[in-house]
């Protein structure tokens, strides 16, 4: 009973709770449509005191194309981070939930609207592809050190083409929204700053599971 528990709590652990619920949430959200202009982040409201709008806009979404790629790519890269570093992941997830509509507050005063789970999935990218990098480096894998680190300067180009186009480069953008790199230049920050704190803060073994010798030492001091 006792391993089995034990198993239990273990895939527990494995699963990506976190990452599930944010995109369920945005499912709900999405086929209840009638509840998303209540929730959106809408500047002439959020002056007038409506603060929790500030956080429930990311998880509302303009159109089923915007809410699609939105979510799966949030469960991605959530999925990923979050068995990566679970504590990083949550920083990031809380920060950027919170700093991003702050800082589009006060530096885009034009933005009266705002929708979407992009700028939190900017900052659970780099958070996953730095600590991806640390990891290979700390292994020595440059193989796999190439690849978060290309997907680092692209993600970063991409911001850049939003800026000058004023397009989205995934969603196609129509009338009804249009894309907010400062949004994702915010949360690319937020996730840089994230992944340095848990590099310094934690200890490699903390960062990433046990294996070989590392795992051999845990059960060795588990049995005594």
């Amino acid at each position: 009973m006792k391993s089995c528990k034990t198993s239990f709590v273990s895939f527990g652990s494995r699963l990506p709770v976190i990452s599930i619920s944010v995109a369920l949430l945005s499912l709900l959200l999405y086929f209840r449509s009638d509840i998303a202009p209540y929730l959106q982040y809408d500047r002439v409201l959020i002056a007038d005191g409506q603060l929790w709008r500030l956080i429930t806009g990311h998880f509302t979404h303009w159109s089923f194309d915007h809410f699609l790629w939105c979510t799966i790519t949030f469960i991605a890269l959530g999925s990923i981070c979050e068995q990566l570093n679970r504590k990083g992941f949550v920083i990031s997830l809380g920060a950027s939930a919170f700093i991003i509509p702050v800082v589009s507050w006060l530096a885009d005063p034009g933005m009266l609207l705002y929708r979407g789970l992009s700028g939190i999935c900017s900052s659970v990218f780099i958070v996953g592809a730095m600590l991806m990098m640390r990891k290979a480096f700390v292994d020595r894998d440059w193989a796999n050190l190439i690849l978060p680190a290309a997907a680092g300067f692209l993600f970063f180009g991409k911001i850049v083409y939003e800026f000058i186009s004023g397009q989205a480069l995934f969603v196609h953008s129509s009338d009804m929204f249009s894309p907010v790199p400062l949004a994702h230049l915010v949360g690319g920050v937020i996730g840089l700053l994230t992944a340095a704190f848990v590099v310094v803060k934690t200890r490699k073994g903390a960062i990433y599971p046990a294996r070989g010798k590392d795992l051999s030492r845990t059960l060795e001091m588990c049995i005594k």
